[in-house]
């Protein structure tokens, strides 16, 4: 397939989009930290979304040292907005065993890698092939996508046994020279190109050989996984101050773990249920030396995650009698604590919460 993986390479060559973890490196074909850093936060989660939060994170962790130096909950900060926060524990964990474990080497075989935090079959390849120039498959959504049109092949999303006939597929594929470029390559044509839905066809290089597209049936590679409905959790956030002092908690589940939120409440009210709201609030024992001043609506907020949905709603409570370093003992293993409203800007929230919390400080 000689053909195939010159027409890829050149059209890569032409049309590759300039990203700023791509910048070649002295001794490896990119840098291995850039890498990692960027395929931990390209999970899951679009280029053009990753790039500004990329830029900001090399800027305060430029290199592993610097990283595996960090506290979670500044790396956490750093990461705001851009979700899956489970990524960035694992980057951090992954920076210190690299630091530590390996004197701040990237291992070169993929049995090593698979072994070290936050690193799986896709993230393993895309290391080895991105850094190293080896041939070893990097396959994601993307280059499954591509390969199941360019087979005409039933490939599924998602599913564990055809990502692996796609990564033997492809080990098949990858040129003698330049592995790192046809792997780039690849996931780029999916990404730009060979998309999803509404597919550049006519722009393809490979269009001429992808099975698929000479029998007019893309539209019906891959096949799609289904999916059970996502369970629904109705919730309520209260963000209870008093104009100086805000009240939060740090979680300590697994979901959004380490990440701060405000008075979480287990039941959705409506707009006009602020009698409701006010009434499961005092039966806190945390609030009930308080004085109740004004509740508020604030908004409702739907939350899709990987698996759930959360559909909340946000209200605001201002109190009285507050008193600066004031904490309570929340149910379970978790405190909730009064900061004063300017430690909110050090504390990382989540991206549904981020943004109430930042309209909050600029009142």
């Amino acid at each position: 397939m000689r053909e195939l993986s010159d027409a890829l390479l050149a059209w890569f060559d032409q049309c590759a989009r300039k990203l700023p973890w791509r910048e070649p490196a002295s001794g490896t074909r990119c840098d291995p930290y850039a890498v990692i850093v960027s395929e931990f936060m390209l999970q899951q989660t679009q280029v053009s979304t990753v790039i500004p939060y990329y830029s900001r994170f090399m800027e305060r962790f430029p290199d592993l040292l610097t990283l595996a130096s960090a506290e979670e909950p500044e790396v956490l900060k750093y990461w705001e907005g851009l979700g899956y926060y489970r990524r960035a524990r694992q980057l951090l964990k992954l920076a210190k065993t690299l630091v530590f474990d390996f004197a701040g080497e990237l291992p070169q075989d993929r049995k090593t890698l698979l072994k070290l935090p936050g690193i799986g079959e896709y993230t393993a390849g895309a290391l080895l092939s991105f850094v190293f120039d080896l041939p070893e498959p990097a396959v994601d959504g993307n280059v499954l996508r591509v390969v199941s049109r360019l087979d005409a092949e039933a490939y599924t999303m998602g599913d564990v046994k055809s990502q692996a006939a796609v990564r033997e597929r492809v080990s098949g594929l990858i040129p003698p020279h330049r592995a790192g470029d046809f792997s780039e390559a690849l996931i780029e044509l999916g990404a730009t190109i060979c998309l999803s839905s509404s597919p550049l066809c006519h722009d393809c290089p490979m269009s001429h050989v992808c099975r698929a597209y000479q029998q007019g049936v893309v539209a019906e590679y891959p096949l799609r996984q289904k999916r059970e409905k996502s369970p629904v959790s109705r919730m309520s956030y209260v963000l209870v101050h008093d104009g100086n002092h805000v009240f939060c908690r740090k979680r300590t589940e697994a979901l959004l773990h380490g990440l701060y939120e405000f008075i979480l409440l287990p039941e959705k009210y409506k707009k006009n249920d602020g009698q409701k709201v006010e009434e499961a609030m005092r039966k806190m024992s945390e609030f009930s030396n308080l004085i109740f001043q004004e509740l508020r609506y604030v908004a409702d907020k739907r939350v899709v995650f990987s698996h759930r949905v959360w559909e909340l709603s946000f209200w605001e409570l201002r109190v009285e009698g507050v008193e600066s370093g004031f904490v309570f003992q929340d149910k379970g293993d978790s405190n909730v604590f009064a900061v004063h409203r300017q430690a909110l800007e050090s504390m990382a929230f989540p991206a549904f919460l981020a943004g109430w919390r930042d309209a909050f400080l600029a009142e």
